[in-house]
């Protein structure tokens, strides 16, 4: 989530991580071993970024129709232990993408980001499907200095490929597949949101990612906030999802996040971009589509599932083609 505009995030008190904890581990299977899987495309996502509702959380996602992929922004002040037993509950009804770092937690350092992912990936393991190596990885807010020189920029820039590189190798060393996700931040039609040129989401993976990187990145996703976050854009999908794959040529692609800011933007802004985004599986004719979409504000405006957000997505899924 852009950090100039910053979503609903809900840090948990801790008698709430206790009291959830308490319960998810009671409802763990005795003497089970998680495995990760590969989601079926079509991939319906939806992102999660506060699981103190774990059940809750849990039963909405299962009345859906299809069998969704979560989205786990982990929040750097809770352990990889303190996910495991979420993970396990969400993993029974869903494929889980965990995200190493949101975009927000930046800036951060290269070491601080090996270990992050290293207490992820070796603490999660099992119940993680897709690891979000890089996320919004080209926005300008991650870097410690985003208005700097071009000397400065390039320096940050290349510093935080370097963290993007390091998450991947330790993410495939266990034999996991990795998604890298792009700021949408310009149309290639004149309008952009980008602070310098290196921004730019066309540009940026060929400047600061290494080859190895972008040669074995499983999924390729754009993150796309067009209301008041990067306004006035005006997409051309087939060409740009085109070019996010001549970026990472053995990747699949889609959406790794879609939404608001604000959760009091209008009903008809977000309801509109759901019934918009989602049904591209069926219209959009790419083969290496597998959708995703990743709704932000899943557990704010989903959970339970008798609120209307979660019905207007309950309805946009279900006539869409099944994962297979």
């Amino acid at each position: 989530m852009k950090k100039t505009a910053s979503a609903a995030r809900t840090l948990l008190v801790p008698l709430a991580v206790a009291t959830a904890l308490y319960t998810a581990t009671a409802a763990l299977p005795q003497n089970a071993k998680a495995q990760a899987a590969t989601p079926k495309a079509p991939i319906y996502g939806v992102t999660i970024d506060d699981p103190s509702r774990i059940n809750a959380i849990v039963t909405s996602l299962a009345k859906l129709p299809y069998k969704p992929t979560v989205r786990v922004v982990f929040d750097p002040d809770m352990s990889a232990s303190e996910y495991y037993p979420y993970l396990v509950k969400l993993h029974q009804v869903a494929y889980v993408m965990g995200e190493i770092l949101d975009s927000d937690y930046f800036p951060t350092t290269l070491d601080a980001y090996k270990a992050r992912t290293k207490e992820l990936v070796y603490g999660l393991d099992g119940v993680v499907d897709i690891w979000e190596i890089a996320n919004e990885i080209n926005g300008e807010w991650l870097r410690p200095h985003p208005s700097g020189g071009s000397t400065t920029v390039n320096a940050e820039e290349a510093a935080i490929g370097q963290m993007v590189a390091a998450a991947h190798a330790i993410v495939k060393g266990v034999g996991g597949k990795t998604a890298v996700t792009l700021y949408y931040n310009d149309d290639s039609k004149g309008t952009n949101c980008w602070e310098k040129p290196q921004d730019y989401w066309k540009t940026w993976p060929t400047s600061f990612l290494s080859s190895t990187v972008r040669q074995g990145t499983d999924y390729a996703f754009f993150s796309y906030y067009p209301y008041q976050d990067c306004p006035g854009l005006s997409p051309s999908w087939g060409s740009d999802f085109a070019a996010l794959e001549s970026l990472f040529p053995n990747a699949e692609v889609g959406f790794g996040e879609i939404g608001t800011s604000s959760l009091s933007a209008p009903w008809s802004v977000q309801s509109g971009l759901i019934k918009a985004y989602y049904p591209m599986v069926n219209t959009f004719t790419d083969p290496k589509f597998v959708g995703g979409f990743f709704w932000w504000n899943y557990a704010e405006q989903m959970v339970p599932y008798t609120t209307t957000y979660w019905s207007l997505l309950d309805q946009t899924i279900a006539p869409l083609k099944a994962p297979q």
